[in-house]
């Protein structure tokens, strides 16, 4: 597998529900389907929906859907901390067709998080879960998302232009998570491939600012992983020339660095699992324009 292939395999989780998107079930779901079934579904992760909205997506999906020997729906679920995990919708889901992957919650602080996994484990047992929590607080939550085998979640972007991390706080996040080895996952902002300047929404007039790229977040998570320094880690994040990354047949280089596509497997395979996006074309057309794939 070429480098490139290794790093983006199974790595977008499509969130067209969620804005900027905002699409409405049926629409999202039919895109799914057609992603599912076109040429760069390698790149694919699993559809993420809310847990409130579990039974109009078994409409959508009973509408849409699908074939005997169509993919298997992988589903991210977002469970609220304070309503919990629907597992009566979850039960409903069409058998074999779709199935629940992850589930994906928010604590405020380790009481939260220790409840609402407890909870999880009880309803939903051997389901993997991403807790997401404010990134300052990673020393605490860590050891307690350890203990019961679950990831984090670090929330990347959004429709402002304060719902952005800095380089530092994704950095550090990222150094903690290597650390404690605890996988994670992200969320929201990273449609685009390198860091940049970037319209905060697909409105004509929207606003800009600057966005994290999907490239230098996972690149950065191999070197955190490795063991790179802080340093390394941070001017990975920082980095928008998209032709500071070479991706060849072999191997990628960046800064310096060099990681072959075994190891690129083994990070994402381990570590760094996926991030969700409201586009799934766009992370895509801009790893083509670059000249990657």
């Amino acid at each position: 597998m070429i480098p490139i292939r290794a790093l983006m395999t199974g790595l977008v989780d499509y969130a067209g529900l969620f804005p900027p998107a905002a699409l409405d079930m049926q629409a999202a779901v039919r895109r799914y389907r057609g992603y599912l079934t076109g040429k760069d579904r390698w790149a694919l992760g699993r559809f993420v929906v809310s847990a409130a909205r579990l039974g109009e997506f078994k409409a959508a999906f009973n509408e849409v859907c699908c074939g005997e020997r169509e993919r298997v729906w992988g589903l991210s679920v977002l469970a609220s901390a304070d309503e919990g995990l629907d597992t009566k919708s979850i039960s409903e889901l069409p058998r074999g067709a779709a199935q629940v992957d992850c589930v994906e919650v928010k604590a405020a602080d380790a009481v939260q998080a220790e409840r609402v996994l407890t909870g999880l484990r009880e309803e939903a047992p051997g389901t993997m879960a991403y807790v997401e929590f404010a990134p300052g607080k990673a020393s605490a939550m860590l050891p307690v998302l350890k203990r019961f085998g679950a990831g984090a979640k670090i929330r990347t972007g959004g429709v402002t232009a304060g719902a952005f991390p800095t380089v530092e706080t994704v950095a550090e996040f990222l150094a903690a998570c290597a650390r404690a080895k605890v996988a994670f996952k992200a969320t929201a902002g990273l449609h685009h491939a390198v860091r940049g300047e970037y319209k905060l929404t697909y409105e004509p007039e929207s606003a800009r600012a600057t966005m994290h790229g999907f490239v230098n977040v996972f690149l950065a998570a191999l070197l955190a992983w490795r063991g790179e320094d802080a340093t390394a880690v941070r001017a990975t994040l920082a980095e928008k020339d998209a032709a500071a990354f070479v991706f060849g047949k072999r191997d990628v280089r960046w800064l310096g660095f060099t990681a072959k596509s075994a190891e690129i497997e083994a990070v994402r395979r381990e570590f760094a699992i996926s991030y969700g996006s409201c586009s799934f074309e766009e992370p895509v057309a801009e790893a083509k324009a670059a000249g990657w794939l």
